[in-house]
């Protein structure tokens, strides 16, 4: 992997609003008090260098062989096709691809955001992103305050440039009301939220409403997150046909990091199970599982008036792309035009706002370097769109390949600053700080060693 960016230079701030770390060990083992260790670590843990995951008591391991630390593997430099040409069993896969140390090392980060342009970056967790699958309340509680606490530490190391954003137990709305207000004490500028079902409740339901006037009255950003939904069996008669047809196809069986049984959580499940039913040995969790959980959010929203609840509420969709957004929008206005007698015709009759005004006026979407539609429809997204490295993630990019695709479509240079920068900026409420002016003349990718820690 080479390093290219080399004399590259820019003129204003850079940030990223959505990039990762993979949290370690220490989140359990050291951040959570010892009376409380044990039973947090029964409904939620993951050991990344082991490859050990535990959800609600059920215990999953990865195969070395066959998982590719695909949130991990990303440098300055690298690309997809790279990414996906090493197999992780492959001898050359820790010389040439290896584990981004920056998911833990803040310095390690510093050095990589300044070799890919990046000023200032809100860092997102990975593993808790799925805590919206446990049960237990008081565990959710106890972990989320734990890596709270953890990511806090790890954005001291550069105030100016790191940002840290908080998860919330979601499953006790009082809890997450209670770790809301922790974190704003803080400083923290923003919390993420799942657009999922967390025990059989979607976040728009009214039991959330109090958690949403908290984020109104601290003035933090709601970050609504995607992730991938694994491939757990929506009905019985589904769970025996995915395992027919995945016999003798180790590549294609279950997810080692899903909670097993039959739960419906996600409108992006489909996918896997079905590409599982047929045999197939591709992964596809990721394909349309980001995008599905962030449509589905953005239309029930839309076409419901939630945002009128909460005039005050500043709300992200983060890691789902952003070229289906006019097209949402759209189908939304349509189908409110369609019915609006039913509304009307209510007791007391529903007032809904239009989609696209309401929108513009709450939301901000996150989009990576490689979206052509939305560059080549930039007049529609320069006041809402919000630049994403997602970095170590191996779908990742930097601000050089962003600027190139940008220069390409035409985006004018105003509207380059307001969508890698000034736009993030106003959601979170940051000023704006420039560090990095040229790539740097030499950069060498750090990785954690040994790759399986002992």
């Amino acid at each position: 992997m080479a390093y290219t960016a080399q004399g590259r230079t820019k003129d204003f701030p850079v940030f990223d609003c959505d990039s990762h770390i993979h949290e370690p060990r220490e989140v359990w083992d050291e951040y959570i008090p010892e009376k409380q260790r044990a039973f947090a670590k029964q409904h939620f843990y993951r050991d990344m260098d082991r490859l050990v995951m535990v959800v609600n008591g059920q215990v999953s391991y990865g195969n070395p062989k066959t998982y590719a630390y695909p949130g991990q593997g990303w440098h300055p430099g690298m690309n997809k096709k790279i990414l996906g040409s090493i197999a992780p069993d492959d001898p050359r896969w820790d010389e040439e691809i290896g584990r981004n140390a920056s998911q833990r090392d803040p310095h390690v980060r510093l050095r990589d955001m300044d070799a890919s342009g990046i000023d200032q970056v809100m860092v997102f967790p990975s593993t808790f992103v799925r805590m919206p699958l446990v049960k237990n309340p008081d565990a959710a509680r106890i972990c989320a305050a734990a890596y709270n606490d953890w990511v806090n530490d790890y954005c001291a190391a550069d105030r100016k440039r790191l940002y840290p954003c908080a998860v919330l137990p979601v499953q006790d709305v009082d809890y997450a009301v209670q770790e809301l207000r922790r974190v704003a004490r803080l400083g923290f500028k923003s919390a993420v939220v799942r657009p999922v079902l967390v025990n059989d409740r979607y976040p728009t339901f009214p039991e959330f409403d109090p958690l949403w006037k908290e984020f109104e009255e601290l003035g933090l950003a709601l970050g609504m997150h995607t992730f991938p939904s694994g491939g757990e069996a929506v009905t019985e008669a589904m769970a025996e046909r995915m395992s027919a047809g995945t016999q003798g196809k180790s590549s294609a069986k279950r997810s080692p990091f899903t909670a097993h049984g039959v739960y419906v959580y996600s409108p992006g499940q489909f996918v896997e199970n079905i590409m599982r039913s047929m045999g197939s040995v591709q992964p596809g969790s990721e394909s349309l599982s980001f995008i599905s959980e962030a449509q589905t959010w953005t239309m029930v929203v839309m076409l419901t008036g939630w945002l009128e609840k909460f005039p005050k509420l500043r709300v992200a969709i983060l890691e789902s792309n952003s070229s289906w957004l006019p097209l949402i929008l759209e189908k939304a206005e349509t189908y409110l035009d369609l019915y609006r007698f039913v509304r009307e015709q209510a007791v007391p009759p529903q007032k809904v706002g239009d989609p696209r005004e309401t929108f513009a006026r709450q939301c901000f979407i996150a989009f990576e370097s490689d979206e052509d539609i939305t560059l080549r429809l930039w007049d529609i997204f320069e006041d809402i769109a919000l630049w994403s490295s997602d970095m170590p993630h191996h779908d990742a990019s930097d601000t050089w390949e962003a600027v190139d695709n940008m220069d390409k479509h035409g985006v004018p240079r105003e509207v380059q600053e307001k969508m890698l920068g000034s736009n993030a900026r106003r959601l979170y409420g940051i000023e704006p700080e420039l560090f990095v002016t040229e790539a740097p003349a030499e950069y060498t990718p750090t990785n954690i060693v040994p790759r399986y820690a002992g």
